[in-house]
C-alpha cells in the first residue's frame, strides 16, 4: 500500500497548487496498516486532519481506488506532540456520524478552506508594490462588486510572482462579505481530471455529466488556477466555454489566473480566449527591489524572525526573479542561523546564500538568441544591416535588454550588433524604455525573453 500511497501523492502533486500541496502536505507520512484496504497516513495536527478530510478524502479514495481495481478507504491519524503517541481518527461510518448542524462549517476560515481557498492567501498579506499596485486594486474591485465590474478577471505574469495569493485574496474576501457564496477555487489541472473522469471506462456517463453540470453551472464564484495547462485540451476547453456560457450572463464572478496573456496562448479556443478577454486583464511583473525587501521581511514577520534591513536588502540584490526564490533563499538564512545558533547578520547570510543569483552572467549573446526565438528570426539578423520591421525592432528589443541587463557600454554593445555606432543603440534604448511604459503587452513580452535569460543559469 505504501507504493499506492506514493502514485496518489504524485497525483495530488500534479493537480494542487504549490502554495497549498507543500504545507499541508509536505509533513504527511505514511503509516502500515495491518489491513490491506487501507491506507493509513499521519499528520502533525487535528486541524491538519479536518482539512485534508473534508477536502480531499474522497479524491485519495477514489485515486487509490483506480490503482488498485477495489475500494480503498483512508486512515487518518494524528500525532499527539506533547506524548508523541499516536490518536486515532475512525473511519467515517454510521456510527459516528455528526448530525448536520455540527458538520456545518463554524468559521471563515472553515468555508475558505471548503471552497478551495488557503488561509494565508489574505489581501492583508499581499505585500503591494509598484509591479502588482493594478492588479491588487482591480482585484479589490472584483472582491467588493463580485460579478458586477471586471467579469471575469484574468490574471497573468511569470512563475511565482504572486498571482495564486491574489486570487486567493479574492475569493476569501468575497466569503467574509457573503459566507453563504457558492464560490469554488480548483487548479487547472484537477479541472482537467474531473473532465476526464467523466468517460472514465472509455464511455461517458449521463448521471456524471448530469452532476459536473449541476456543480459548475450553480456556482456563484469560479476560481481556476493556472489556466494555460488546457492547452490541446480540446474536450475540457469546451465544457469550460459551456460554463462560461452559463454564469456570465447571470453576472457570476469568474477569476483566471495564467503565466501570459489571453491573447498569446497557444492551441486554444479561439471562442475561449475571447472570453478569457471580454473582461479585464491585469498583469503582475517581476517585483522591483524596494517590494522584493518588503516581501522578504513580511515572510520573517510570518515566521517569527526579525530580519535586519540590511539583510532584506543583501537578499533583495541577489535574487531577482520571483518570490518563491526569494522565500528559498529566506529560509536558507534562517536554517543556517538556527543550525550554528547564530543571529542573522549580513556575514552570515552571504554564507548562506553561497552560490545563490537570480540572474547570474547572462552575456549579449544570449540576449541575442532568446530575443531572436521569441520574435522568429534569425541570431544573424542581429549583426545584419536588414530593416525589415521586424528583424528591426526584435533588434532594438535586444540592444534595450543588453543595456538593461549587462554592464557593456554603448559602444560595446553596438560592435556587439554588427559594428552599429553608440547612438543607434542609444535611440533604441530610448525608444522601447517609452514604449514600455505605454505598451502593456510590449511590457509583458520583455519579461517573457528576461524570464528566458534567467533560465539560462
Amino acid at each position: 500500500m505504501r507504493e499506492v500511497w506514493k502514485s496518489v501523492l504524485a497525483f495530488l502533486k500534479n493537480t494542487i497548487p504549490e502554495e497549498v500541496f507543500v504545507p499541508w502536505f509536505g509533513k504527511v507520512e505514511f503509516t502500515e496498516d495491518s489491513e490491506p484496504d487501507i491506507i493509513n497516513i499521519s499528520v502533525p495536527s487535528v486541524p491538519h486532519s479536518k482539512f485534508i478530510k473534508a477536502q480531499y478524502e474522497k479524491d485519495i479514495e477514489e485515486k487509490a481506488a483506480e490503482i488498485c481495481g477495489r475500494e480503498i478507504k483512508l486512515k487518518i491519524t494524528v500525532k499527539d506532540p506533547n506524548k508523541g503517541a499516536m490518536i486515532s481518527e475512525p473511519l467515517p461510518g454510521p456510527a459516528n456520524t455528526l448530525p448536520e448542524e455540527e458538520k456545518a462549517p463554524k468559521s471563515i476560515d472553515e468555508i475558505a478552506t471548503k471552497c478551495g481557498l488557503h488561509s494565508g492567501l489574505t489581501f492583508d498579506t499581499f505585500v503591494i508594490g509598484n509591479a502588482n499596485r493594478v492588479a491588487r486594486s482591480s482585484a479589490m474591485l472584483v472582491a467588493e462588486f463580485p460579478g458586477e465590474r471586471c467579469n471575469p478577471l484574468f490574471i497573468y505574469g511569470g512563475v511565482g510572482l504572486g498571482k495564486t495569493h491574489l486570487m486567493h485574496a479574492v475569493g476569501r474576501k468575497i466569503l467574509e462579505d457573503n459566507p453563504n457564496t457558492n464560490l469554488l477555487c480548483i487548479s487547472a489541472n484537477r479541472f482537467i481530471n474531473e473532465v476526464v473522469s467523466l468517460s472514465a471506462g472509455g464511455r461517458y456517463s449521463d448521471e456524471k455529466i448530469q452532476k459536473f453540470d449541476n456543480k459548475y453551472r450553480n456556482l456563484d464564484a469560479l476560481l481556476i488556477d493556472d489556466v494555460q495547462f488546457l492547452c490541446k485540451r480540446g474536450g475540457t476547453q469546451q465544457r469550460l466555454f459551456n460554463i462560461f456560457e452559463a454564469l456570465l450572463p447571470k453576472n457570476k464572478q469568474i477569476i483566471l489566473t495564467c503565466d501570459t496573456y489571453a491573447r498569446q496562448l497557444s492551441d486554444f479556443d479561439e471562442r475561449l480566449i475571447s472570453r478569457f478577454g471580454a473582461g479585464l486583464s491585469v498583469s503582475i511583473e517581476p517585483a522591483e527591489f524596494e517590494l522584493r525587501a518588503a516581501i522578504l521581511l513580511q515572510k520573517a514577520k510570518q515566521q517569527g524572525v526579525k530580519l535586519p534591513l540590511e539583510v532584506a536588502y543583501l537578499i533583495a540584490t541577489r535574487l531577482n526573479t520571483n518570490i518563491r526564490e526569494l522565500e528559498g533563499a529566506l529560509n536558507s538564512v534562517i536554517m543556517r542561523a538556527e543550525v550554528f545558533k547564530k543571529p542573522i547578520t549580513e556575514e552570515l547570510a552571504k554564507e548562506a546564500l553561497q552560490g545563490i543569483t537570480g540572474t547570474g552572467r547572462i552575456s549579449i549573446e544570449n540576449i541575442q538568441q532568446s530575443t531572436a526565438e521569441h520574435f522568429s528570426i534569425k541570431i544573424a539578423d542581429m549583426h545584419s544591416k536588414r530593416r525589415v520591421a521586424n528583424v528591426a525592432y526584435a533588434r532594438q528589443i535586444a540592444m534595450y535588454l543588453a543595456k538593461e541587463l549587462t554592464q557593456k557600454s554603448l559602444i560595446e554593445i553596438g560592435y556587439a550588433f554588427g559594428g552599429r555606432d553608440h547612438a543607434t543603440v542609444l535611440y533604441a534604448v530610448k525608444k522601447i524604455t517609452k514604449e514600455r511604459a505605454q505598451n502593456q503587452e510590449l511590457n509583458h513580452t520583455l519579461h517573457l525573453i528576461e524570464q528566458d535569460l534567467k533560465n539560462w543559469n
